[in-house]
Order: C-alpha cells, then sequence, then structure tokens
C-alpha cells in the first residue's frame, strides 16, 4: 500500500466507535451525526484498503482494524495532548499540574519548584492530591502533567519505579500489642495499596486485628495515629513529626511509587527531579 496521510478526525471517528461500540453513542459523545460518523469509518477503511469490522460480529475488530485501533488510540491522544500544550505553554499564567499521594506530598511540596523549573518554567505549580486510580486517569485525561502514584507499577504512563520500604507508626513512646491481643490499626480504604499491603502481612501472620480509622485522607490518618487511636503502615523517612516506628507487628512489603507523565518531554523532566526527590529509595 502506498504511503497515505490518514486525518485525525478520521481515526477518532473510528477510535471513538470501538470504543462506544456503537455508532450512534460515539456520535453523540463526538458531537456528531451518525451519518458522519460512520462516513469517516467508511473513509478509513478505503485508506487502509481493508476491512476493520468482521462481517459476522458485531464490532469485533479484524486483525487491520485492531492494529489502527491500537495505534489510532495513542495517535488520538498525542494529537490532543501536542494541543493542550501549545496552549498551555502560550498561556502567560501557566502552571504545572502535579499530582501526588497524600502520604508522600506534605515532604515533596517543598520540591515542587524545582520540578516547575526543571519541566519548562511554568508561572507556577498546582498540586492535586488523590489515590493511584485517580491519579492515572487524571494523566490519560490530560488532567494532570506529572505524578506520583502509590502501587502502580505497569500503567501506561509510568516512566519510572521505586521500591519504598514500609514500617508500622504510631505515637512516640506507644507499642503494639503482643499477640494474642488485638492490634488497632489505622488504614486507608479496602483497595488501596496500602491497605492491601497491611492486611495481607496481618492475615499471613494470624495476627488478630481490628480497624478503628479507615479514611483515604493520609491528613486525617495522621491525626488518628496522633491522637493514639492505633498504629498505621507509612513509607519509611515520610512520616511525621511526632511518629516513629514501632516493633512487634508483622514486616510489610516495599510499595511501589511509579512516576507518571503526559508527554515525553514531562516524562523525562519528572524523572531527573523524582530521581533525586525519591533518592531514599532503590529505583525500579
Amino acid at each position: 500500500m502506498a504511503a497515505t496521510s490518514i486525518p485525525i478526525d478520521v481515526v477518532r471517528a473510528f477510535v471513538a466507535v470501538v470504543e462506544a461500540r456503537g455508532f450512534t453513542r460515539a456520535a453523540e459523545e463526538l458531537g456528531r451525526s451518525q451519518p458522519t460518523v460512520s462516513l469517516q469509518v467508511k473513509r478509513l477503511e478505503e485508506l487502509v484498503e481493508a476491512p476493520l469490522f468482521e462481517k459476522a460480529a458485531r464490532f469485533e475488530l479484524t486483525a487491520v482494524g485492531s492494529v489502527c485501533f491500537e495505534h489510532g488510540r495513542r495517535l488520538v491522544r498525542l494529537h490532543d495532548a501536542m494541543l493542550d500544550e501549545v496552549g498551555r505553554r502560550k498561556a502567560p499564567d501557566a502552571r504545572l499540574r502535579i499530582g501526588l499521594p497524600g502520604e508522600i506530598a506534605e515532604r515533596l511540596t517543598p520540591q515542587l519548584d524545582r520540578l516547575r523549573r526543571v519541566a519548562g518554567g511554568a508561572a507556577g505549580f498546582e498540586v492535586v492530591t488523590g489515590d493511584a486510580d485517580g491519579l492515572s486517569l487524571a494523566i490519560r485525561e490530560n488532567r494532570l502533567d506529572i505524578a506520583l502514584a502509590l502501587g502502580v507499577e505497569r500503567a501506561e504512563a509510568a516512566v519510572a519505579s521505586w521500591r519504598a520500604p514500609l514500617g508500622w507508626f504510631s505515637v512516640r513512646g506507644t507499642r503494639a500489642p503482643p499477640p494474642p491481643k488485638v492490634a488497632r490499626l489505622v488504614l486507608p480504604p479496602r483497595g488501596s495499596a496500602l491497605h492491601e499491603a497491611a492486611a495481607g502481612a496481618m492475615h499471613g501472620a494470624e495476627r488478630p486485628f481490628e480497624i478503628v480509622c479507615a479514611c483515604a485522607d493520609a491528613a486525617v490518618r495522621v491525626a488518628a495515629v496522633s491522637s493514639g487511636l492505633g498504629v498505621a503502615p507509612m513509607i519509611d523517612g515520610f512520616a511525621p513529626q511526632g511518629l516513629e516506628r514501632v516493633g512487634g507487628l508483622p514486616p510489610l512489603p516495599p510499595l511501589v511509587v511509579s512516576l507518571l507523565g503526559r508527554t515525553e518531554a514531562l516524562a523525562a523532566a519528572g524523572r531527573r527531579w523524582a530521581s533525586e526527590a525519591m533518592a531514599a529509595f532503590d529505583a525500579g
């Protein structure tokens, strides 16, 4: 097949149809008419000189269709990211949008101005805290430029990862109760990397425990631990002042901290900054 230039709108229409599994829904999402979307998909088939969908199964892709979808999805994302970045760079008050887990945000925030300079010298930076799923989604939807996520090792946008050692922390002077007494834990909600690491360690060691406080907000968990409510898993080197590591509980596995970047340039800048910011961890 001779070299062919494929318009991005044609690719976008095809990707939308596959993701929506229907022409009508895809048209609604794109703000176009259903006949227009159908014609654009037909145009793509003409340009690649091959059918994109199997005739015997509704919306099942052919081998060529699978290639067009996988590459097309990336092309649409890169195209939109390029336009977004151009618009942001032209704005005099552009800010670098950074996502951080609440568990390490307090310690890393003083270092973010250096990241801003390394990443192109935006006018300032905007910080969003959240869990791994939320930060990963924000990167994919171009709502964040750079993020560090806990427990995400193989995300599509992950460009580097570190192994962060975990420990049990409580108020100074307190000790974990010896077995068979019930340990009182302060944890993030079920499904989070910290929760699963802590609960898995306790179950594996057959240690009885109860969750006295469950909250996604790291600041709330720190307040609960500081008031003496219980013991919490935290990243070594990032525990707030006034809390210290306690023994007597099962060892915790290291937690993966991954760097996510919206573009290759931002990812490269983030890697340089994070390599120093996360120097306490072993590079993954």
